[in-house]
């Protein structure tokens, strides 16, 4: 039986740290098939977390839209998520233990982790297993957001066919703040965001509203919250329309283009860029995700950050003032 990247991966991260348990990862990422519609949902379920993801469960994002996608019932995939928000990404309580950091204070847990060791699990997982096989994906694909889309569910949004978002949405990487702006799949911002909003976003890692998404082409349709779910399925109905075959040649001929532009290189950016900011080098005076998680637990430590920049630029809030302290 072909073996999970996460269980391949068990004996080079600190195994101790993440969340592998089948049963937790199946409860974390629901998945729903609709025949009738010739749709399938891929639900985010950990909204006590706000939908931050184990990494092994984007694993099973990723084996859930293969399945979906070898289905000659299913011509959509819908994405969303339960409770508060779409998601948060993988769990910031995971960062820097999947790679291979360890968590005491002994010269051997002290060691950094080798490149092998940082590159294999974005390359396997991260940007493999969970972001291309959505970009690659023959299937429609929509996104249904609402409150935060951050990290890897931003990742999500950005690789898939169309978003539909509520006026609270709103959209970033956090790693922008822990890490600098290179470790992520930049062709996939740029084609999104355009090169001046990519740029804005990975150097002041601020969130992106709704509006501002839907002005620069990102979604596709802000809507009212209490209606998103009947807009997402009117757009997989008009999409079910259309005959499967003619579905995936098409989406088959996209990806070529897609090629063209940039796809491939963008995505080995990604997985090549985190394995080197993962190695950065941090001045006295600079802020140290890692360390203050250590020192001061994750909570305080991310509302610490947060506090350091003028709440235009925080995470913490959906309704973010304009005004400066």
């Amino acid at each position: 039986m072909k073996k999970r990247e996460a269980d391949l991966l068990a004996s080079q991260w600190n195994a101790e740290k993440m969340m592998t348990d089948p049963d937790v990862i199946e409860k974390a990422v629901l998945y729903e098939t609709d025949y009738d519609k010739k749709v399938a949902r891929i639900i985010f379920n950990i909204p006590e977390k706000l939908n931050g993801m184990p990494v092994a469960a984007l694993e099973r994002v990723g084996d859930l839209v293969k399945e979906a996608e070898a289905d000659n019932g299913i011509k959509v995939i819908v994405f969303k998520g339960n409770g508060p928000c779409f998601g948060t990404g993988a769990g910031a309580d995971e960062l820097g233990h999947y790679i291979g950091y360890k968590s005491g204070n002994s010269a051997a847990e002290k060691k950094r982790p080798s490149q092998r060791q940082r590159m294999l699990p974005d390359r396997n997982i991260i940007f493999g297993a969970f972001e291309r096989t959505v970009m690659e994906c023959l299937k429609a694909t929509i996104c249904q957001v609402h409150g935060y889309c951050y990290g890897g569910h931003m990742q999500l949004a950005l690789a898939a066919d169309i978003v539909i978002a509520s006026p609270d949405a709103c959209f970033t990487h956090p790693a922008f703040r822990y890490l600098g702006p290179s470790p992520q799949d930049m062709y996939l911002y740029l084609e999104n965001l355009g090169i001046k909003k990519m740029k804005e976003i990975m150097l002041t890692m601020r969130p992106l509203s709704a509006d501002e998404a839907e002005k620069c082409g990102f979604v596709n349709k802000v809507v009212p919250a209490d209606e998103l779910e009947k807009w997402v399925a009117d757009y997989a109905q008009a999409i079910t329309m259309m005959p499967l075959d003619g579905i995936m040649m098409g989406k088959a001929m996209m990806n070529m283009i897609m090629e063209a532009r940039g796809k491939g290189i963008g995505s080995m950016c990604g997985w090549v860029g985190h394995a080197w900011s993962t190695n950065l080098v941090y001045q006295p005076d600079e802020w140290n995700f890692l360390k203050e998680r250590r020192d001061k637990g994750l909570t305080q430590a991310l509302k610490e950050r947060d506090a350091m920049v003028a709440p235009f630029f925080r995470l913490g809030g959906r309704k973010r003032k304009v005004d400066h302290d």
